[in-house]
C-alpha cells in the first residue's frame, strides 16, 4: 500500500510540472497531431439512401448511382457488364504475412485519406466474413500509407482500431514489435494494460507520460491526465485525483462517468452516477474503484472491448464469463477458440449432460450443449447436442458465429444415414467454417440436404471458372417454388458478381418474382469510389469501401446493388476467397431448410 501511495505521490508532482510548463507549447500540441477517426457517437448520423428504404407495393425498384432516370434500374445480374473479365492481369505480390493481402495494401491511401474511411465504419464489423477481412487488414505487415505525421502514428492508429474492436489480445502482437515506443503508442499501451486490470504496469506507463516533454497531443493527453487520476485514487492520493481530473476537464475530456467517480473519491463521498448509453471498459474500471460492480447490469451497453475484458478475466464469475464470451461472440469481439475454451471451463452434472436444456440458468444453456456435444461418445448424441446448439444459436441471431465455434467438433462425426436428420446442420457448420470436403459429404448424405452443395461449390475458391453442376440442384428448387424472392434475387446476383452465369431457370424465375427493394445502400458516391478503386487495384482502399457499401449489418442485410458491387470490387482487387464468403454470408440464412430443421 505504502509503494501504491508513492507512486500516486509521483504521479500527481509530474502533473503539477505538466501544469506548469510551458503553456503556449501546449496549446500548439493541443492542434491534435492524434486524431485518428471520431468515435461513432461524435460522427453525424450516416445517412442512407432514400433507395435503400423499402418501396410500397407498387412503385419501382431503387435505382443506383447513375442510372437512366428515365428508367428503372434492373438488379444487376440483367444489366449487360461493362467490359469483359481479365484474365491475364498479373496476381499481386502478396505482404510476407499469414493475411493473403497484397504488399501494396495501401496503395492509393494516404494516412488522412484512411482516417476519414475509418471514420465511416462502425466496429467491430457485424459480419464474420467482413470481420476477419477487417482484422487481416490491421495485423498485415504491409507498408504503412504516406503522410503519417510520425512514424508510430499510422501503428497507433491500428491499436485504435483493434481496442475499439474488442481486439484487445490482437494489441499484443504489435505492441510487441520493438518500433512501437512513441508517446502515442505507449499511451495506447497503458490504456490497454489498466483496462485488462494490470494496474500497476499501465500507471507505471501513466507516470512516464505525465512528464512535460511527453509529446502527447492534446486529446491524447486528457485521456491520460484521467487515467492519472484513476492511478491516484487506486494509491489513495485524494488530492492527485482531484487535480488529474481538473486537468483533464482543461483538455476538453468530457468523460462524465470517470470525472463523477474522481469527484466522488476528491470530496470522500459515493458520488451520484448515471451509467452513459455505452458503458466503456475505462469507464468500468472506474466503477470499481467504488466497489464491486454487477457486470450483469451493463451487457447491454458494453462496448466490445469491455465485453472482451470480463469474458478473459480468469477470475471472474463462470456465469458472467459465458454471457459475456456469447455478447462478444455476436459482435466478433472474440475469437471463436475463445469462447469454445469458455464453454469447457464450464462444469456439467449428470442430469444436465443426458439434456442440457434442463440448465436452470439460460445464460449457461448454449454452454452447457456445446459442453455434451464435445464429451458426448455416441455419434447420434453428439449430433443431437450440436443441432439444439445450432437451432438455439440461430433463434439467437449469431448461427454463423456459433458454427465457427462448433465446427471442430465435427471431426469426430463422420456422416452416415444414421445422421440424417442432422445432415443439413453439419453442412451449414462445414460451410460456415470453410470446411467444404466435410461439408460435401454431409450434404451428400440424404435428398434433402442435396441442395447445399451449391452453396459450399460457390464458397470454394477452388472451384472457381465453370458453372457448378450443383446449380441444377437449386434450378429444382426454384421450379418447385421453394426459393424465395429474396434468395431468388440474391443468388442471381452473387452469381454475375462472381462471373458465373446465371441459369436460364434461375433467370426467369427471378424476374418473374418482385425485386427486393429494402436492404441498406450506402451514401451516393461509395459505389462509383467502390468500383473505381478496384479498378485500381487500390487493395486497403477497396476493402474499407466495402465496408462501408455493405453497412453495419454486412451482406445478410445490404440492398442486392451493393451486395452485387462489394463481391465484384473485392474479386477485382484478389481477394477471391473473401468475395465469395461475403456471398455466402448474404445467401445462406435465406436458403430453404427442411421441415425437420
Amino acid at each position: 500500500m505504502r509503494a501504491a501511495r508513492h507512486a500516486g505521490l509521483i504521479c500527481t508532482a509530474l502533473l503539477v510540472l505538466t501544469a506548469a510548463a510551458g503553456a503556449s507549447r501546449d496549446r500548439a500540441q493541443a492542434q491534435d497531431t492524434w486524431n485518428p477517426f471520431k468515435p461513432n457517437s461524435e460522427q453525424p448520423a450516416q445517412r442512407r439512401s432514400k433507395a435503400s428504404e423499402a418501396a410500397p407495393p407498387g412503385l419501382p425498384a431503387p435505382r443506383r448511382e447513375g442510372a437512366d432516370p428515365a428508367g428503372v434500374e434492373p438488379p444487376p445480374w440483367q444489366r449487360p457488364r461493362s467490359a469483359p473479365v481479365e484474365r491475364g492481369e498479373l496476381e499481386p505480390i502478396l505482404a510476407p504475412d499469414a493475411s493473403g493481402l497484397p504488399l501494396e495494401l495501401w496503395r492509393g491511401l494516404d494516412l488522412k485519406a484512411l482516417e476519414g474511411l475509418l471514420a465511416g465504419l462502425e466496429l467491430p464489423p457485424r459480419s464474420p466474413a467482413l470481420h476477419r477481412l477487417w482484422r487481416r487488414i490491421l495485423l498485415s505487415s504491409a507498408p504503412p500509407p504516406a503522410g503519417a505525421a510520425t512514424d508510430d502514428h499510422f501503428t497507433a492508429l491500428r491499436l485504435e482500431a483493434l481496442y475499439r474492436s474488442g481486439l484487445l489480445a490482437d494489441m499484443a502482437a504489435i505492441l510487441g514489435d520493438a518500433g512501437a515506443s512513441g508517446p502515442v503508442v505507449q499511451a495506447l499501451r497503458a490504456r490497454r494494460e489498466i483496462g485488462l486490470g494490470q494496474r500497476e504496469e499501465g500507471c507505471r506507463s501513466i507516470a512516464a507520460l505525465a512528464a512535460p516533454q511527453s509529446g502527447l497531443p492534446g486529446r491524447l493527453k486528457g485521456e491520460t491526465q484521467l487515467l492519472a487520476g484513476y492511478c491516484a485514487a487506486a494509491a489513495g492520493d485524494t488530492s492527485g485525483a482531484s487535480l488529474a481530473a481538473d486537468l483533464a476537464r482543461e483538455e476538453g475530456v468530457d468523460a462524465e462517468l470517470p470525472l463523477a467517480v474522481l469527484g466522488g473519491v476528491a470530496a470522500g463521498a459515493q458520488p451520484r452516477l448515471q451509467l452513459p448509453k455505452r458503458v466503456l471498459l475505462l469507464d468500468y474500471r472506474f466503477l470499481e474503484l467504488l466497489g464491486p460492480v454487477n457486470a450483469a447490469q451493463i451487457f447491454d451497453k458494453a462496448e466490445p472491448a469491455l465485453l472482451a475484458a470480463l469474458a478473459g478475466d480468469a477470475n471472474g464469475e463462470p456465469r458472467l464469463r459465458v454471457a459475456a464470451a456469447e455478447a462478444g461472440l455476436r459482435l466478433n469481439a472474440l475469437a471463436p477458440d475463445v469462447v469454445a475454451d469458455i464453454y469447457r471451463r464450464q462444469s456439467i452434472s449428470g442430469a444436465v449432460a443426458a439434456d442440457p436444456a434442463q440448465a436452470v440458468d439460460p445464460l449457461l444453456r448454449r454452454a452447457m450443449y456445446f459442453k455434451a456435444a464435445e464429451v458426448a461418445r455416441a455419434p447420434a448424441q453428439r449430433a443431437r447436442f450440436l443441432r439444439a446448439l445450432m437451432d438455439d444459436a440461430r433463434r439467437s441471431g449469431f448461427a454463423a458465429q456459433m458454427a465457427l465455434v462448433a465446427a471442430p467438433l465435427l471431426a469426430g462425426l463422420p456422416p452416415s444415414p444414421e445422421l440424417q436428420g442432422f445432415a443439413e446442420t453439419g453442412a451449414e457448420m462445414a460451410l460456415a467454417a470453410g470446411e467444404f470436403d466435410v461439408g460435401r459429404r454431409w450434404a451428400e448424405t440424404t435428398g434433402a440436404s442435396r441442395h447445399w452443395l451449391a452453396l459450399i461449390d460457390l464458397a470454394d475458391p477452388s472451384r472457381r471458372g465453370a458453372r457448378p453442376a450443383s446449380l441444377a440442384l437449386v434450378e429444382d428448387l426454384a421450379y418447385r417454388g421453394r426459393l424465395g424472392a429474396e434468395a431468388l434475387h440474391k443468388l442471381a446476383t452473387v452469381l454475375d458478381a462472381l462471373d458465373i452465369d446465371v441459369p436460364i431457370s434461375l433467370w426467369e424465375a427471378a424476374s418473374r418474382a418482385p425485386q427486393p427493394t429494402g436492404g441498406y445502400l450506402p451514401d451516393t458516391g461509395i459505389l462509383a469510389d467502390l468500383a473505381q478503386s478496384a479498378q485500381r487495384k487500390d487493395a486497403g482502399r477497396t476493402i474499407l469501401l466495402a465496408l462501408r457499401a455493405l453497412g453495419a449489418n454486412g451482406p445478410e442485410g445490404a440492398n442486392i446493388l451493393a451486395l452485387g458491387d462489394a463481391v465484384r470490387a473485392l474479386r477485382r482487387v484478389g481477394l477471391e476467397a473473401d468475395a465469395r464468403r461475403v456471398g455466402i454470408e448474404a445467401l445462406a440464412p435465406a436458403w430453404p431448410r427442411s421441415t425437420a430443421n
